[in-house]
């Protein structure tokens, strides 16, 4: 970063004074070796908190910003927050620290504010507070709607997915993965055996399981469901006989940053997270990988750099999902570049969503240069908090003994909208048809085609409650089931749900579950001419441009159902859940390979990928997650042998164990120093020459699986026996 020569240099050049024969010595040496003011970035409305800056510093705790409360050159300034990330790197004093502080203002603008607190000659950076955006045992039932482990299951794909079932890395330790999320839904069966127990409270790090940023509480619960899906993907239980299967074995550190009902949060209260996982290195907890799923906000890089490197040289991976705005950031100029495409640290890795076919999916942003790798993010089902009614994905026995009423849909029969129901009125013109070429991927046929508009530019009536009526007439366009035949008990309560996908045009639907409640305070059923119909679910718009959606799978269930059957799982897509696809594989190769620092991780991540051509320019690597690619590199070499006494005539065999034993590739290269003297074969045979008596070669084995570990035995060469 570019600085200039003036204040800061005096300041620091007074600190060397003072402190010649004291512990500022050295902390003067730190800061002269750069010299000016931190860049001061531009700014975009509507995309950071007013009055509010990140500043990123190298210093002690003696500098004003680390101190809360009113700075000390500035009353307008106000210190909200200052986060300790631990001794700088290349300082040669404990005391010089890397510190990211939170400053506010309400005299200041936030632009004025940053260029005040940037003239501090121990700033390094500063930025906005900007927004960011949420982007062998029993059989797990719902796995076989995973397609994204191995391309098989019910779901009809194109796709191997990851290869998770071609993986041959077994993992010598467990991990801990930092989600960074809306929470984690710890008390969920098929995750709470996955969580990470903190067991630093009584050395200050707070939270059983993590810690609430949103909040300022240490309860990180989850309500929204994003986090806790992001969960599943990664550690979900597997063999456990409940929902879905997870990647890895890791532990889940969760780590709230977004309030409940909220899908946009600040960067500090990312800070405060990262500063959550630094304080838990520097404790022992192996942190592999850090997962934000999320992205937006600008200008940040500089700040969020340095706490990414921090965690980095710690051992851990950053991994961002790569945004749903179909950008190709590669042709979005830098000083537009929104986070993570405005970050440079080497521990970061960007992920892209492929589909069902290993495509890019239709949403998923893109970057020849500036995203790494792709992973399915088409259609994911894992873990939610909330149990839902969605038989779609149930076993045929227990969908039958659940369910009234299950259509996917061969041809709409039973299916009406109100101008085809006697006495009812409507604003919408709703029309129904079968749509045999799309349709969700379970079942060869096809779906159902639903077009609405609004008659007039009218304000949308209110809705009140689930009724489906409002002063007489229809408060949405809605599909109605003809329930005549099957004989319900309207005042009961029955559950309705089923797949919808926006007919947008773009490649592979994206499939959302919906789920409706009929009760008797709120009752969905209409009775007209004779017969009971039941609103399935309607669209309530104000735009008179007619819209198009598909509807599959659609569900009725038993009356009054035991709703301790239903499931705490739903199928959502996004490069959301793509990133914890690849921070998973992370996680898989820490544990695999725990000696291996997180730069080598991320180049072995790199290689767990399977070429596409659909994704070859639109990613670094040209290809999409593929675990079987997983290796675990040797970590230590032995020979039987160091030094051997060898006489002419005889052999000599050397013997090298590779560790651990379960390394992907032990095979040795074999070398000698000198073969005009001795020879060595491929399997380690040494044989001794007649020219060599007298002499002492070395053999050399080396590991040949780029690890290039090396032992080495000295060979004296005997005269043979007379």
């Amino acid at each position: 970063m570019e600085r200039r020569l003036g204040t800061g240099l005096l300041a620091a050049a007074m600190a060397c004074l003072l402190g010649l024969f004291g512990t500022m010595f050295p902390l003067c040496r730190a800061y002269a070796q750069d010299s000016g003011q931190a860049q001061v970035p531009q700014l975009e409305e509507g995309t950071y908190v007013q009055g509010e800056a990140l500043v990123s510093m190298t210093t002690t705790q003696a500098a004003a910003l680390t101190k809360e409360g009113a700075a000390s050159f500035d009353r307008d300034i106000q210190v909200e927050e200052c986060w300790d990330f631990g001794q700088a790197q290349g300082a040669q004093s404990g005391q010089v620290k890397d510190y990211v502080a939170l400053v506010s203002s309400d005299t200041y603008t936030t632009q004025e504010l940053m260029e005040i607190v940037s003239e501090k000659y121990y700033v390094d950076a500063v930025a906005p507070n900007s927004y960011a955006h949420l982007c062998g045992s029993r059989k797990d039932p719902l796995s076989d709607y995973q397609w994204y482990l191995n391309g098989t299951g019910a779901l009809e794909t194109g796709s191997k997915g990851i290869g998770l079932a071609g993986m041959k890395a077994a993992p010598s330790m467990q991990p801990v993965v930092a989600l960074i999320d809306t929470g984690v839904d710890y008390t969920h069966e098929d995750i709470k055996d996955s969580m990470w127990v903190n067991p630093y409270q009584s050395e200050g790090l707070e939270g059983v399981y993590g810690y609430d940023f949103a909040n300022e509480d240490a309860d990180p619960m989850d309500t929204h469901g994003h986090g806790t899906h992001c969960a599943g993907v990664i550690a979900a239980q597997t063999g456990n006989g409940i929902g879905v299967a997870g990647i890895s074995n890791a532990k889940i550190m969760a780590l709230k940053v977004a309030k409940d009902g909220k899908e946009t949060f600040d960067t500090a209260g990312v800070v405060a997270a990262f500063e959550y996982v630094v304080q838990a290195q520097q404790l022992g907890v192996p942190v592999a990988a850090v997962n934000c799923s999320w992205g937006g906000g600008r200008d940040t890089g500089a700040v969020l750099n340095t706490l990414i490197n921090k965690m980095g040289k710690n051992g851990a991976l950053t991994i961002f999902a790569a945004g749903n705005d179909a950008v190709n950031w590669d042709a979005v100029s830098l000083p537009k570049r929104q986070t993570p495409y405005d970050l440079t640290s080497k521990y970061v890795v960007v992920v892209g969503a492929s589909d069902e076919n290993d495509a890019r999916a239709y949403f998923s942003d893109y970057g020849n240069t500036l995203v790494d790798l792709f992973a399915p993010g088409m259609n994911i089902l894992s873990t939610v908090p909330e149990a839902k009614f969605l038989p779609q994905f149930w076993e045929e026995s227990k969908r039958a003994r659940m369910t009234a009423y299950y259509n996917t849909f061969t041809n709409i029969d039973g299916l009406y909208t109100s101008a085809q129901i006697s006495g009812l009125q409507s604003d919408y013109t709703v029309s129904l048809s079968y749509e045999p070429n799309v349709g969700f991927r379970d079942q060869p046929d096809g779906c159902l085609k639903y077009t609405v508009k609004r008659n007039m530019r009218t304000a949308a009536s209110g809705q009140a409650g689930a009724a489906v009526l409002h002063n007489g007439k229809e408060q949405a366009g809605f599909i109605y089931l003809d329930v005549t035949p099957l004989e319900l008990d309207t005042s009961r309560t029955y559950y309705i749900s089923g797949l919808m996908a926006e007919n947008d045009g773009d490649g592979t639907p994206n499939w959302e579950t919906f789920q409706k409640i009929s009760s008797a305070a709120d009752s969905r059923f209409v009775t007209a001419g004779g017969r009971t119909y039941l609103a399935l679910i309607g669209i309530n718009m104000n735009s008179t441009k007619p819209a198009t959606y598909y509807f599959d799978n659609l569900a009725l269930s038993m009356e009054d159902p035991d709703t301790s059957q239903f499931e705490k799982c739903d199928i959502t897509s996004g490069s959301s859940m793509a990133g914890p696809m690849v921070t998973a594989a992370a996680a898989v190769l820490r544990g695999a390979n725990p000696y291996l620092d997180a730069a080598s991780i991320r180049k072995l991540l790199m290689k767990c990928t399977r070429s596409a051509d659909t994704v070859e320019n639109a990613c670094v690597t040209g290809g999409i997650l593929d675990l079987s690619g997983v290796v675990i590199q040797a970590s230590g070499l032995k020979l039987n042998k160091t030094s051997a006494n060898v006489r002419y005539g005889a052999t000599l065999q050397l013997k090298a164990t590779v560790s651990p034993s379960n390394a992907t590739n032990a095979k040795i290269k074999w070398t000698s120093s000198n073969t005009d003297y001795a020879t060595v074969s491929s399997n380690g045979t040494v044989a001794v020459k007649k020219a060599g008596v007298g002499k002492t070669v070395k053999i050399t084995a080396v590991t040949r699986d780029g690890t290039k570990l090396k032992r080495t035995c000295k060979v004296k060469i005997l005269k043979a026996k007379i």
